[in-house]
């Protein structure tokens, strides 16, 4: 029988490909091995997304942070960098939000990393901190000034004046249900994010004072503190009484502005009762006849 050389030098010319390329992607991995091994970072690049916004977090303080640590990357091969000690790091830092850590090809490490959002700076009995949504306490910062709602006045917290950090991980399980301090608490914050995100009432508020209960406080909430806005616009205060319905409330108070039946200088709005509008005049000097 005769050899079929076609189909050998066909079976022997796969082979020899095959081969070829094999060799080629082995060769082609060691070689990116050692380049990866050889490749070191040049430079640290920290990069805040929401910088226009707000200005707790600056690239120096996290330079500071993952040089403080003792995990600089810079200058170090690439294989040998912790990315995710760096990662955690500008994570536990309280005003950080979130990160991502990376390495390109030139050797440039980054981090990327958004800030928490304060939502309210409380400043009463001794305390002075801004709140997020989700209750987590920031110290405040003299160069990081915020246009927030201010909650002053009789509030009971739950916590210390030097506490910083998660309310939400610090109040767990059962001892969060009973702290009625809390509660409250976390029901004040509910009603500023309610305001905030409102197109009516964003940035229509600057304090929130929190009163305590009167003796004509309501069998519904007869110890629940009480809570006064002051109004950016206008030399007013408007009694909002116990959180409660606060958006019928807040709708009167709106329409009774909007109405312009009275002037507002000096006085009081109460809209504290069901379906009512309580203009309370300002008190005259004494010694002055009205």
């Amino acid at each position: 029988m005769r050899p079929n050389w076609k189909k050998i030098w066909r079976v022997v010319g796969a082979v020899l490909f095959w081969g070829g390329l094999v060799a080629f992607f082995v060769a082609t991995s060691i070689l990116r091995h050692d380049n990866e091994q050889a490749r070191r970072v040049e430079r640290l690049e920290i990069v805040v997304k929401d910088s226009l916004q707000r200005r707790f977090v600056t690239p120096e303080i996290i330079r500071s942070l993952i040089v403080e640590e003792g995990i600089d990357p810079v200058g170090k091969r690439v294989d040998s960098v912790d990315l995710v000690a760096i990662n955690r790091t500008v994570e536990g830092y309280c005003f950080t939000a979130g990160a991502i850590t990376y390495v390109d090809y030139s050797g440039t490490l980054t981090v990327e990393l958004t800030q928490r959002k304060p939502i309210a700076r409380v400043c009463t009995r001794g305390y002075n901190f801004y709140v997020t949504e989700d209750m987590y306490v920031l110290p405040t910062r003299p160069h990081a000034s915020l246009n927030l709602p201010v909650i002053s006045g009789e509030l009971d917290l739950p916590f210390g004046a030097s506490f910083r950090g998660s309310l939400e991980e610090w109040f767990g399980g059962e001892e969060k249900k009973s702290s009625k301090s809390y509660e409250y608490f976390r029901k004040l914050i509910n009603f500023v994010v309610f305001t905030e995100e409102s197109p009516e009432y964003a940035g229509q508020f600057v304090q929130i004072a929190v009163i305590e209960p009167s003796a004509k406080s309501s069998a519904k909430r007869p110890t629940e503190p009480r809570v006064e806005l002051v109004p950016r616009h206008g030399n007013y205060t408007v009694e909002l009484g116990h959180l409660e319905d606060v958006e019928q409330k807040l709708y009167r108070w709106r329409r009774f502005v909007e109405s312009g039946a009275v002037n507002l200088e000096g006085g009081r709005v109460s809209v504290e009762y069901d379906g009512q509008v309580v203009w309370k005049a300002p008190k005259a000097p004494k010694g002055t006849k009205r």
